[in-house]
């Protein structure tokens, strides 16, 4: 592990610490958001009760059955504040879970050992092994369902038609994308671009660009048309099918991408989507071999297919890129760049910090460092995306875009 300008560059062609206590406090933010989000049902309970309320109710019985309604839907109902805190203490128990295997891998590391002898004595497994295989367990339980794309009309993104001519560029296009489905406006989650560079020549080659989730709250019994919700993220860490990646696939196919370059670009659940693409794009007749990913768990893989170029930024203060239990592969296909110093956070909320470090700013701020690199491994990746014609393309390149929406069906 070597770097320049506070980079930290593992894998590429000169070739993760995991933050335990960091982990363990983003689970104690969880479980006090959930505690909080059950006293908001409790008090909504007592509200059903209030004598001043039922006292009104031969006054007026519709507005009174109309508020009772509303009430007990935002607090009780399947998508109240009630239920919704059981997903922030599920989520509290998975990350514990990935804290305690990252801890027991790294003290048999320490010891000396490579393998945990199981209590049968049949089996010998790996620790950080046990995540994907408990997060495909997790993704079972949500109902399955299927992809359906469609395109999104009469949207701009500025960024949309123009040519990128760094990593820097790329964060921000897909900053521009990711502001399409913010928290409050839940009605375009799921959109993702399709932008196409097309040379003097003919030549076609495409950026892929993925945002990621929408709904980090969905429980197997709220699970709605959000394809990208936390189902997907369980069954993308456990290797499993999920609709995003499913319906991204379809989508390209429809596009006539064929074999055409394909680069991806996929922040947090969208460079997993991206990692899993790359393994399955063959099978579709589709020629994907470049990833940029942005804080993104990408360590569950093997590794990526040879010949593929995948640079994977990750902010040293970013617990989301651990919660796949594993260090990404110290590969030539794989180049992960660590930046960023890890503070207190100013005396801030745990989640305000977490979504600092795990948000655009701070990963443009590392597109800046990467772009500026003189690191062997750094400057071979932007080489080939240059060369690849994703990056700083020619003059003359006409730039073409489509907006799509993917969502699960029932």
């Amino acid at each position: 592990m070597s770097g320049d300008a506070g980079l930290e560059v593992t894998g590429g062609v000169a070739g993760v610490a995991a933050r335990h206590e960091e982990l363990l406090a983003l689970a104690w933010e969880y479980d006090e958001a959930a505690e909080r989000m059950r006293g908001w049902a409790a008090r909504g309970a007592a509200v059903l009760v209030d004598p001043g309320l039922l006292a009104s109710g031969p006054l007026s019985p519709v507005t009174l059955a109309a508020a009772e309604a509303q009430v007990l839907a935002a607090t009780l109902g399947p998508d109240g504040v009630g239920v919704e805190s059981l997903a922030w203490e599920a989520d509290a128990a998975a990350v514990r879970l990935t804290a305690g295997l990252l801890l027991d891998a790294d003290r048999l590391a320490s010891a000396g050992l490579d393998r945990l002898l199981l209590p049968l004595g049949l089996v010998l497994v790996s620790a950080p092994g046990w995540v994907p295989p408990v997060a495909g367990v997790l993704a079972r339980l949500y109902p399955d369902g299927s992809p359906g794309v469609r395109p999104v009309p009469g949207v701009v993104v500025p960024a949309s038609h123009t040519a990128p001519r760094s990593v820097r560029d790329l964060v921000e296009h897909l900053r521009q994308l990711s502001a399409l489905s913010p928290p409050d406006a839940p009605a375009r989650n799921g959109t993702f671009e399709l932008q196409t560079l097309t040379t003097t020549e003919g030549a076609r080659r495409h950026v892929l660009l993925l945002p990621g989730t929408d709904d980090m709250t969905t429980l197997p019994w709220t699970r709605d048309g959000d394809a990208r919700d936390m189902g997907a993220n369980l069954a993308l860490v456990g290797g499993v099918p999920d609709d995003v990646t499913d319906g991204v696939l379809e989508a390209l196919v429809d596009a006539g991408v064929g074999q055409d370059p394909v680069l991806v670009v996929g922040h947090s659940q969208g460079g997993m989507v991206a990692a899993a693409l790359l393994t399955r794009a063959d099978e579709h007749g589709l020629s994907i071999r470049h990833a940029v990913t942005l804080g993104s768990p990408t360590g569950q893989l093997p590794g990526v297919p040879a010949g593929s170029q995948v640079l994977s930024l990750e902010h040293r203060g970013d617990v989301v890129p651990l919660l796949d239990g594993g260090a990404n592969p110290d590969s030539v296909e794989q180049v992960t760049v660590t930046f960023g110093p890890v503070d207190d956070g100013g005396g801030r909320g745990g989640l305000e910090v977490l979504a600092d470090r795990h948000g655009f700013a701070a990963y443009a701020e590392g597109a800046s460092l990467v772009d500026a690199s003189d690191h062997p491994s750094v400057r071979t990746q932007l080489e080939e995306l240059r060369r690849a014609g994703f990056l700083d393309p020619a003059d003359g390149t006409a730039v073409s875009s489509r907006l799509l929406q993917v969502v699960r069906e029932e």
